[in-house]
């Protein structure tokens, strides 16, 4: 590797220490355990996608920020459903 990138990675890696350093002092609430897998987006001017972060795919729009969240809360709590087995 180039000399040149070595000292770019290396500087991104300092950088993004600070960055998780100072958001872990701000936020008083522990990180969760599994990552969010539904992200609220502005699209475009008035319109919110919900789009899933493991696939890059836009799962619903909505024209409220409000409902835009409330939708991907529900998206959330579908993929973390207990299955249930019964033998």
């Amino acid at each position: 590797m180039h000399p040149s990138f070595q000292e770019r990675f290396d500087e991104l890696g300092v950088l993004l220490q600070k960055t998780n350093a100072a958001r872990a002092g701000r936020i008083d609430r522990p990180t969760p355990a599994k990552p969010v897998r539904y992200q609220v987006t502005g699209g475009s001017v008035g319109m919110y996608q919900i789009k899933d972060r493991t696939t890059g795919k836009t799962r619903a729009f909505r024209d409220n920020y409000k409902a835009a969240h409330e939708l991907a809360m529900q998206f959330e709590v579908q993929v973390n459903r207990q299955i249930a087995v019964t033998i």
